[in-house]
């Protein structure tokens, strides 16, 4: 959830001794220092990174938080688990030997001054009081206090997004109505995943870790006008680590229920004037089957649907390791260039399968790798952005054939997926007075591949030819103030002109490649006035679209079942259109913000798959069939007791709530609801922290009642009817912080605190009840 309580100064602003040792520092954050049982205490201020001391002539480290966790069914740690805490511990103290005695407040400015964040998602550095549109930024103590596994777990308890979830590293997200993707290349994806601003490289969120994270960015409504197809619900910004000055690091090992263990390293900054860099490890193992939970708080489900009489997720251990390495280089003084790299592999990931049994036991490979350079720097005017990226995505489902007496068992891929994705984003931000006019073009080339083997090395059909959709986009949009920036107007136009066709497959006869063409024309517009500097109105209207794939828009093929398969060359893409409106109350100084937005959404041009008949030949074809209507309304107010203490403190209370008003579609004449998409969500909350000693946060997630197709009603378990209710659910979390010392801290986290029974998706419940505890140390 967006933070948006005031600066929790250490203390009242005084003198100057102790200045952020950057130039580019803002004077109000320069003159921050702390005042703690009546005297001042050297090297506590607001930012991270490194002081000057000007009574001395010194410069002085100061030092980030340092913390630890807990997650039902706590499972005693090991003794390898204990001495390897207690060598960070030793270690911390030998890095630091000065900090072990000494107790430094620490607040990040970022984290309280919500206003001020800049946030990057529109293309340009803009402050978030400066953007008409409905934004939320997670920010570092958001990922700290939840300690998410994952991607899509931080988002499900903060941005009030819809989720699709299933046990063994798989999920996506959606909002605003739209259904979400849970990973899949041959579905519409209706949000736009980006890392600092160009493509993810993935649909799957489950395989974005956050431990390279600094923040996250998320833009609720239409983005086609800056990023092209997929931007209908909103953007979703994972923005990483950038670290400069004196080289800092942080280490941590957690232990928890089902035998879960976790092992994080990162360590950042600059080796000289120009070079400086950022690298990080993360690997987690879940030893244990997980046990769901036992109560249902707020609703009776039907006990066929929730099953709730099993205890355990059988066969739903796995692992991960991942990595990132970013290095920077200063080329003079306006231009840099950053070189990074990151790969996420979870080998062996065992998969429960539905609680039914539909759907058996399994396991998978799932790879991720990434790659990008980008260059940025100014002359003049002008603010210039290059990035090339590369990224690829990879599932493979396994089997283990059955041992004979000559021959072991030997486990095989019998489905593998690849999505490779490559382009590159050049654009110019020329500032004019006041104003910003951005503009820019943008190359995406995305392929899909699929193999299938029956056997070790023995290869068969696959279901489908492998396709590959390439998409030049021209961009512009401009920032204009006006009124002393009482009004901001933002208006933006893009034009994509995308290629589909088929690729030559293996066992795949007679594919058809010749290509498609189609152009899409994005236009939008944005505003916001400010009747006082604690109240604006703002509002956008947009236009969006989902392209088709090259499977449904180009060529032929017979697919694994011997169907001719037929791309329809008129298919249009999915689109839609949404205005919203919304109010802003954010006072700083009273630690309140409060916004409410109602959004109207028309949604036309579904693509669906149809058979059809030419002459003798009976295919199978995609066409434009359906229309939705959303409607709903964002409501999120937050209040900082601390703000009542000149912030000595902080003591916040948060809830955020998103209703859907309509969210009904249209088939055939037929109108139903919109399936896998909740009709209320919400999250709220409190948090405390002295920024000495002590912090805590207790937290809920409200999930509310969704619909989902039942295509296995003859199924003997399941309720023989069409349409699956689920009901609302209530999710708790809980996390204590204590502080050791300056570099040495302790957090104790639950989750799923009240042992909720529920699940993301039907047929697969999540964890039940959690402890577990981590201890990090920074040096």
């Amino acid at each position: 959830m967006t933070t948006n309580s005031a600066i929790a100064a250490c203390g009242r602003a005084e003198a100057t001794r102790f200045r952020p040792a950057e130039a580019n520092v803002p004077f109000s954050l320069r003159k921050r220092i702390v005042r703690r049982r009546g005297k001042r205490s050297a090297g506590c201020h607001i930012r991270d990174g490194p002081c000057v001391d000007d009574l001395h002539n010194t410069q002085r480290n100061i030092p980030t938080t340092i913390r630890l966790i807990m997650k039902s069914n706590f499972v005693k740690p090991s003794k390898s688990f204990i001495r390897m805490a207690g060598l960070l511990a030793v270690l911390s103290t030998v890095c630091r030997p000065d900090a072990a005695a000494k107790e430094v407040a620490k607040t990040d400015s970022a984290d309280y001054v919500a206003d001020e964040i800049v946030v990057s998602s529109t293309r340009t550095d803009e402050k978030l009081k400066n953007i008409p549109r409905k934004v939320e930024v997670i920010t570092s103590k958001d990922i700290e206090a939840l300690d998410p596994d994952n991607a899509t777990e931080l988002l499900q308890k903060t941005a009030g997004v819809d989720v699709i979830e299933y046990p063994g590293v798989l999920s996506g997200v959606s909002m605003r109505g739209f259904v979400p993707n849970y990973g899949s290349y041959l579905n519409p994806q209706y949000v736009t995943y980006l890392l600092d601003g160009r493509p993810l490289g993935t649909y799957n969120l489950a395989s974005v870790d956050m431990n390279m994270i600094e923040r996250v960015e998320v833009i609720k409504g239409p983005s086609s006008a800056l990023y092209g197809s997929k931007g209908m619900g909103g953007t979703i910004n994972f923005i990483t680590k950038k670290s400069r000055g004196p080289i800092k690091g942080t280490a941590s090992l957690g232990y928890g229920s089902f035998e879960t263990f976790e092992g994080n390293a990162a360590v950042g900054g600059s080796i000289s004037d120009r070079f400086d860099f950022d690298i990080g490890f993360r690997y987690f193992n879940q030893g244990e089957d997980y046990k769901v939970g036992k109560n249902t708080l707020i609703s009776n489900p039907d006990p066929q649907i929730l099953e709730r009489d099993i205890d355990t997720m059988h066969n739903s251990t796995y692992s991960t390791n991942s990595g990132m390495m970013r290095v920077g280089y200063r080329l003079n003084d306006n231009f840099r260039v950053d070189l990074r790299g990151a790969f996420f592999n979870a080998p062996s990931v065992h998969t429960p399968g539905s609680i039914w049994g539909y759907y058996g036991e399994g396991m998978k490979d799932v790879y991720r790798k990434t790659a990008d350079l980008s260059l940025t720097g100014t002359a003049g005017r002008h603010s210039i952005k290059f990035m090339p990226y590369w990224s690829k995505d990879e599932s493979n489902n396994l089997k283990q054939t059955e041992a004979t007496q000559n021959k072991p068992s030997k486990i095989y891929p019998y489905y593998l997926g690849d999505f490779e994705e490559y382009g590159f984003q050049l654009q110019d931000v020329i500032a004019l007075g006041n104003h910003r006019i951005t503009g820019g073009l943008d190359y995406d080339n995305q392929t899909y591949k699929t193999r299938r083997y029956s056997a070790p090395d023995v290869a068969q059909r696959p279901y489908s030819a492998d396709s590959r959709t390439s998409d030049f986009g021209l961009f512009t949009q401009a920032a204009l103030s006006f009124l002393d920036n009482r009004l901001i107007v933002t208006p933006g136009v893009r034009f994509d002109a995308t290629t589909f066709g088929l690729l030559d497959t293996p066992l795949v006869p007679n594919v058809n490649t010749e290509k498609e063409h189609d152009g899409f024309f994005s236009p939008s517009l944005a505003f916001q006035y400010s009747f006082v500097p604690e109240l604006k109105v703002h509002s956008s209207i947009g236009r969006a679209f989902v392209a088709p794939s090259g499977l449904q828009k180009a060529g032929e093929y017979v697919d694994s079942f011997g169907r001719t398969v037929r791309g329809n060359p008129d298919l249009e893409p999915e689109t839609s259109r949404t205005w919203d409106v919304g109010l802003t109350w954010s006072d700083t100084k009273k630690g309140v913000r409060a916004d409410v937005t109602y959004y109207d959404t028309d949604f036309k041009d579904f693509i669906t798959q149809v058979q059809r008949t030419d002459g003798s030949t009976t295919y199978m074809t995609y066409v434009n069939a359906g229309s939705a209507k959303i409607r709903g309304l964002e409501f999120e107010l937050s209040y900082d007791f601390g703000a009542l203490a000149d912030y000595r403190y902080s003591l916040r209370c948060f809830v955020n709530y998103t209703h859907q008003f309509e969210n009904d579609v249209t088939m055939g004449g037929v109108t139903s609801p919109m399936k896998y998409v909740r009709d209320g969500l919400g999250s709220f909350g409190i948090e405390y922290d002295d920024f000495r000693l002590l912090s805590a946060r207790l937290s809920g997630r409200y999930l509310g009642t969704s619909y989902e197709d039942n295509y296995y009603r003859s199924y003997g378990r399941l309720p023989n009817v069409l349409v699956i209710k689920n009901e609302p659910a209530l999710v708790f979390d809980a996390t204590v912080g204590i502080k050791i010392n300056a570099q040495n801290r302790v957090d104790l986290m639950v989750k799923n605190l009240l042992d909720e029974n529920y699940a993301e998706k039907t047929g697969y419940n999540m964890p039940g009840r959690w402890y577990g505890m981590k201890y990090i140390v920074t040096f």
